[in-house]
């Protein structure tokens, strides 16, 4: 009489113990829930999105370059389109149509087909960015009291929101399980925005630093003018037009979150 035994695997994603190789049942679910959260919440974050600053920056499309203002919550709209990237992504992946449908549909669609998805060979990733953006989508919509976002993790992608004591510090463990270093996490969405050529008044500016973190005034802006730090790029109705980029250039966010601004 031989003895039989039962294989057992270990789903790839949650680690349960399961029957058959594969992503358990419960993770498939799992997974239909986020992606139709993601597309109940979307229509939120695109109006958050949709808030303009008074800060203009250079697009490039079809050998074209033309200037257009930058949203006010810079992170709002990154997430939004990451969202949209990502639905036509599942929906490719799926062999789904997907021109010229919002991505709410694409987000319904690929919920109802999580099987699917669970079956390829990604199927750990798939489940990690749909986490990932869920996530990221609550926290804009509702912020952590008493924290600011600055930026995100360059390991995982999620956001980073600190507290006064996490600036403090100058460090912060993300929940990917790497310790960052918020000065250089600060220092990357201020690159951001440099490289986009991104323009405006000094109170314009002052706000679009203040969404990376960074407590840089008006008035500090227009003094290193006066000091021939930084130049005017142009004039507007409502001031003098400054490029993010030289301002950018003389900001070194210190660990309580305030500039430290170099000397000339």
């Amino acid at each position: 009489m031989s003895n039989s035994r039962t294989a057992s695997f270990d789903c790839p994603i949650c680690s349960v113990g399961i029957a058959e190789a594969g992503v358990c049942g419960g993770c498939v679910t799992d997974l239909g829930r986020i992606l139709r959260h993601l597309a109940v919440r979307l229509p939120d974050l695109r109006l958050l999105a949709a808030k303009k600053a008074s800060v203009m920056a250079r697009e490039a499309g079809h050998g074209t370059r033309t200037v257009a203002p930058i949203p006010l919550n810079a992170n709002a709209w990154q997430l939004q389109q990451s969202i949209e990237k990502f639905a036509v992504m599942l929906a490719a992946a799926l062999g789904l149509p997907h021109r010229r449908l919002p991505a709410e549909s694409l987000l319904k669609g690929a919920a109802q087909r999580a099987d699917i998805l669970m079956q390829r060979k990604d199927a750990r990733y798939i489940h990690r960015l749909a986490s990932t953006a869920a996530r990221r989508l609550d926290r804009q919509l509702e912020p952590p009291e008493s924290r600011i976002l600055i930026g995100q993790c360059p390991d995982c992608g999620d956001d980073i929101w600190s507290s006064e004591a996490d600036l403090t510090a100058g460090y912060q463990p993300c929940a990917c399980g790497q310790t960052l270093d918020l000065t250089a996490v600060q220092e990357q969405r201020v690159l951001k925005l440099a490289i986009s050529n991104a323009r405006g008044t000094a109170a314009a500016l002052s706000k679009v630093f203040k969404g990376c973190g960074i407590a840089i005034n008006r008035l500090t802006i227009t003094q290193w003018k006066r000091r021939g730090i930084i130049a005017a790029v142009g004039i507007r109705m409502d001031g003098l037009s400054f490029c993010c980029g030289m301002c950018g250039g003389r900001i070194s966010a210190s660990a309580t979150g305030r500039p430290a601004c170099q000397t000339a």
